[in-house]
This record gives structure tokens, sequence and C-alpha cells, in this order.
């Protein structure tokens, strides 16, 4: 069964663009689930966080995580921390690796990695829903 979730849009300078940002269940710190909104970005590599909200949410150790710089449209570096979060799409359970960044203003980033083998993911531009269709194990 598919778990669809709408679509809005917003304006940049340029007009008004598709915004598929999805309400993403995310298991935290006291073994509970809260809701987070994540940009579902088929350009990005891996899911991010800011650090803040997986230092103060999920309960993350920024100190024991591994380091690394990622790099983005800007060509700028970001210091991030490599880590896990257990999330939810619709009623299904997934563990994803993902990077903590230290920007504290940057959204919440559902990327490829460790999704994509899970789900088909549509963009239906006709119903403004994007739809997730669980894979077969």
């Amino acid at each position: 069964m598919p778990v669809e979730f709408p679509v809005g849009t917003k304006r940049i300078s340029l007009g008004r663009v598709s915004n598929p940002v999805v309400p993403l269940l995310v298991l935290t710190r006291n073994d509970t689930y809260l809701p987070f909104d994540f940009l579902v970005d088929t350009g990005a590599d891996c899911s991010m966080i800011p650090a803040v909200i997986a230092e103060a949410e999920l309960g993350v150790e920024l100190a024991r995580c591994p380091q690394d710089v990622f790099f983005g449209i800007e060509g700028t570096g970001v210091r991030v921390y490599r880590g896990t979060a257990s999330l939810k799409i619709g009623p299904h359970p997934l563990r994803v690796r993902c990077v903590f960044s230290t920007h504290e203003q940057g959204p919440l980033i559902l990327g490829r990695m460790d999704v994509f083998q899970h789900f088909t993911i549509t963009f239906d531009n006709d119903r403004h829903v994007v739809r997730f269709i669980k894979l077969p194990l």
C-alpha cells in the first residue's frame, strides 16, 4: 500500500516551484517518534539532519561520531558528523545512514542512500503528491 504526502509549492526569485517536504517520524532519545519535515531530495547522496536536532532530540553524542566535510552546490564545505537515524515512512520503519550538519539553519533532507533501495518514489505532479511504494524484501 503506497504512502502519499501532499506536495506544496514555494516562491523563489524565479517564480513558484514544487516543494516536496514530507513529515516523517524520527526515533528520539526517549524511544518515541517525533514528526520532522524532510525535503525529499533526489540529488542528495544521503539524508541530513542538523546537528543541534541530532544532539537535543535524537540523543546523538556528536563527539563520538566520525567527522567529515560535505560539499553542496555552492562548492563550499560544511562540517558534518556521520551517523544513523531511525525513521518511519508511513508505517514502514527504516534505519538510514546520514550526516548531522553543523549548519544550524539547514533543512532536514531525505537523500537516496538507504531509502531508494527500499522504496519506489513517484512525484505525481497531476495529483500534487509524492508517493512512496515499499519494495518487497
